[in-house]
């Protein structure tokens, strides 16, 4: 019984280190953004001048907002998924580290895009980024979803936190702006995410609250904070 609970302990703590160093990424990717926004230096400043400093940084700041949203719902979403997780494997450890790639890269991709926001490459390039988060968001579930890998308590892929359709929804918007930017400005793609994302809220919401109406029916109210 003493050596089941110290490897009870055990993995729990190395469980522990991998969601404490993934927050420690988020956190970096967060600040590593605002980092990007430079302000310039200008000698002897009027106010028309730092008026339009200001104004020229806009589309550097549209950018900061567009990315911090996008890397707060996905730190969200590992929180969320994460406090199911019974123990680890190698192939969850390096996805996990896949994703934290995905996150990392954020940075500069926003700067990259906010920069030349008029031309198609850099949108692209953003795009790629974003859509590989979200790839790899949805083989972390998947992954943990298994019930034959026994990395959850229960078969977690029916709970609504595990659902498929969430991870889903950046790759399709963004994967779709990437056609798109063969025929619309840059500037109009910038548009997509705010229009497309609300739109596919709607029906991930309904599939959440119907998985897990269906998860608390079968293993009962209580769901791990």
């Amino acid at each position: 019984m003493e050596s089941n609970e110290k490897a009870q302990h055990r993995e729990a703590f190395q469980i522990e280190r991998v969601i404490l160093f993934t927050d420690a990424v988020f956190a970096i990717a967060i600040t590593l953004l605002v980092i990007e926004i430079k302000v310039p230096e200008l000698h002897h400043p009027r106010e028309i001048d730092v008026l339009n400093v200001l104004l020229r940084l806009i589309p550097r700041f549209v950018g900061f907002f567009l990315s911090f949203f996008i890397i707060a719902i996905y730190w969200l979403a590992h929180h969320r998924i994460f406090r199911f997780v019974q123990r680890l494997d190698n192939k969850l450890l390096w996805l996990n580290l896949l994703f934290l790639l995905s996150i990392i890269l954020m940075p500069f991709t926003t700067a990259y895009q906010s920069e030349y926001g008029l031309l198609r490459t850099p949108w692209v390039v953003y795009s790629i980024n974003v859509s590989f988060t979200g790839i790899m968001q949805m083989l972390l579930q998947r992954h943990l979803s298994n019930p034959a890998l026994h990395l959850v308590e229960h078969p977690e892929h029916e709970h609504a936190d595990l659902d498929l359709s969430r991870p889903l929804m950046a790759p399709i918007v963004f994967g779709t702006s990437i056609i798109l930017a063969f025929f619309l400005p840059g500037a109009v793609l910038r548009g997509i995410p705010a229009v497309a994302f609300p739109l596919l809220s709607i029906w991930v919401g309904r599939r959440y609250k119907r998985a897990e109406e269906a998860y608390r029916s079968k293993y009962g109210t209580q769901v791990p904070v």
